[in-house]
C-alpha cells in the first residue's frame, strides 16, 4: 500500500510538472496558481479512487452510491461556495485578464434596474473572489459568481492606445468654432503621437446648451486617469478665459475673459525682439493678439497648418516629443527637446513660409505670448521689402544653430528660404 501511494504521488507530481505547469504558463492565465491547484486536487482525487479500488478492494460505485445523499445535502448547503469555485475556475481558464490588468465590470448585481460599474486593477483571484484595487487604493472583493454574470472589459488588452472622451455642456456662442480650435490646440499638451492628435467637436445639443466632446488617446489605462484630470483642468481654463461658460444645474457658470490686445510696451518689446523697424509698432496695433497659456497647455501641434509666430513675454515653453516610459507608470510622456524663455520666439517658419508646424510646443508654466500672423505685417513687408533680407538672415542663423540644419550649406539654405518667403507673401 505504501509503494502504491508513493507511486501515485510521483505520477501526479510528474503530470503536474510536465503537463499542467507548462500549459498554465503558455496560456498566461490570470491566476495560474488557482487553476493549477484545482487540477492537482482532481488528479489526487482520481489517484485516491484508484488506490481504494486496487489496494483496498473498495468499489467506487458502491462508495459513491452510499455517499450520494450526503453529497446532495452538502451540495445544496454549499451552492454559493461551489458556484464561486467553478466560476473562478472558468475565469482562470478563459484567459480574459491577468494579474496587474485594469478591468471594468458592469452588471445588475442587486436585482434592481440600475447597472453598476466597478473599475480596478486585478490584484489576485482566489477560490471565492477576485481582488480589485480601485483608484483610491482600496481593495474590492468581487465574488467569482458575480464576475461570471457581468460584462468584463479588459482595459489593458490589447496593449496599445485607447481613446478617451469627456463631454461638457456650454452656452451657445457665435465664437464656438473658434473656441473648438483653441481647445484642440490646448489639448495638445496631453502627451500624444503626431498621428493621434487630440481634438474637440460638437457632440450634440442639450436643453439650453451645446455638448462638446474632447477626444484624445492614451497609452495604457493608468495614464488615462491622469490625462482625464488634465483635460478637465485645461477645458475649464480655456472656456473661462474665452468667455464661454459651462452650463450647470443652476445655469451658466462664471467666466474670466482675458485681454487679447497688447499694450504699447508689449508691442515695442515684439518689434525689438524681431529687430523690425521701430515705426512698425503703429502698423501692428490691432493686428497682434495677446495669448495667455496655463501650465501644461499646448501652444503648437506638430503637423498643423500655421501662419503665425509666438513671442514669449512671460513664462516658459518647451519643445517636446512623445516618449514611452514605465515610470511612474506605463504610458506616454513628454521628453523636452528644447526650452523657450522670455525674449524668445517660436513658429517663424510657418509665419514666413507657410510651412506646417514642425514640432509640438507646450507651456511648462503660466505664460503670456504675443501671436503675430501673416496678415499682421504683410502690408508693412510689401511696403518695405528690404526687411525681407533681415528676416531671412534671422531664420538662417536660428536654423544653423540646430543640428538638423548643419548638413545644408548656409548660402544655399538662405537663398531657398528667401525664395519661399517671397512666394508666400507674393513679393517680386
Amino acid at each position: 500500500a505504501v509503494l502504491w501511494v508513493a507511486l501515485a504521488f510521483v505520477v501526479v507530481r510528474a503530470i503536474t510538472f510536465l503537463v499542467v505547469d507548462p500549459l498554465a504558463r503558455q496560456r498566461r492565465n490570470a491566476t495560474p496558481g488557482f487553476a493549477r491547484d484545482m487540477i492537482v486536487v482532481l488528479l489526487y482525487a482520481l489517484a485516491a479512487g484508484g488506490l481504494l479500488r486496487h489496494v483496498a478492494g473498495v468499489s467506487l460505485t458502491q462508495l459513491l452510491g452510499t455517499g450520494a445523499l450526503v453529497a446532495a445535502v452538502i451540495g445544496l448547503s454549499m451552492q454559493e461556495t461551489l458556484g464561486n469555485i467553478f466560476a473562478g475556475l472558468s475565469l482562470s481558464l478563459d484567459n480574459a485578464f491577468q494579474v496587474g490588468d485594469w478591468i471594468e465590470i458592469a452588471g445588475n448585481w442587486r436585482g434592481g434596474s440600475r447597472r453598476e460599474t466597478k473599475i480596478g486593477r486585478v490584484e489576485a483571484m482566489t477560490w471565492r473572489a477576485v481582488q480589485l484595487v480601485n483608484w483610491d487604493g482600496d481593495t474590492d472583493l468581487v465574488p467569482n459568481r458575480v464576475m461570471a454574470q457581468s460584462v468584463i472589459t479588459n482595459l489593458y488588452a490589447p496593449i496599445g492606445f485607447h481613446r478617451r472622451t469627456v463631454h461638457y455642456i456650454v452656452q451657445p456662442n457665435a465664437r464656438l468654432h473658434e473656441v473648438l480650435d483653441l481647445l484642440a490646440v490646448a489639448l495638445a499638451g496631453i502627451p500624444h503621437p503626431p498621428e493621434k492628435r487630440p481634438k474637440a467637436v460638437v457632440w450634440g445639443q442639450e436643453e439650453g446648451g451645446v455638448t462638446l466632446e474632447c477626444q484624445w488617446w492614451t497609452l495604457g489605462f493608468r495614464h488615462s486617469k491622469a490625462s482625464t484630470d488634465e483635460v478637465n483642468r485645461l477645458v475649464a481654463t480655456v472656456l473661462a478665459r474665452e468667455g464661454l461658460p459651462l452650463m450647470g444645474p443652476n445655469g451658466p457658470g462664471a467666466v474670466d475673459p482675458q485681454p487679447s490686445d497688447p499694450d504699447d510696451a508689449q508691442l515695442d518689446a515684439l518689434v525689438r525682439l524681431l529687430h523690425l523697424p521701430p515705426h512698425w509698432n503703429n502698423d501692428l496695433k490691432g493686428k497682434v493678439r495677446l495669448r495667455h497659456k496655463a501650465p501644461g497647455e499646448g501652444v503648437l501641434r506638430e503637423g498643423d497648418p500655421g501662419d503665425s509666430l509666438y513671442a514669449v513675454l512671460e513664462g516658459r515653453l518647451a519643445v517636446v516629443r512623445p516618449e514611452r516610459r514605465e515610470i511612474p507608470y506605463h504610458g506616454l510622456f513628454w521628453e523636452t527637446v528644447a526650452g523657450l524663455d522670455p525674449g524668445e520666439w517660436v513658429g517663424e517658419a510657418s509665419l514666413l513660409t507657410g510651412a506646417p508646424r514642425s514640432a509640438t510646443v507646450v507651456a511648462t508654466t503660466a505664460a503670456v505670448l504675443l501671436e503675430m500672423d501673416k496678415a499682421a505685417f504683410e502690408a508693412s513687408l510689401k511696403r518695405e521689402p528690404e526687411v525681407l533680407d533681415h528676416l531671412a538672415d534671422l531664420m538662417a542663423r536660428r536654423a544653423a544653430s540646430r543640428t538638423e540644419a548643419l548638413e545644408t550649406p548656409a548660402g544655399g539654405f538662405r537663398e531657398q528660404l528667401t525664395r519661399q518667403i517671397r512666394a508666400w507673401f507674393g513679393l517680386a
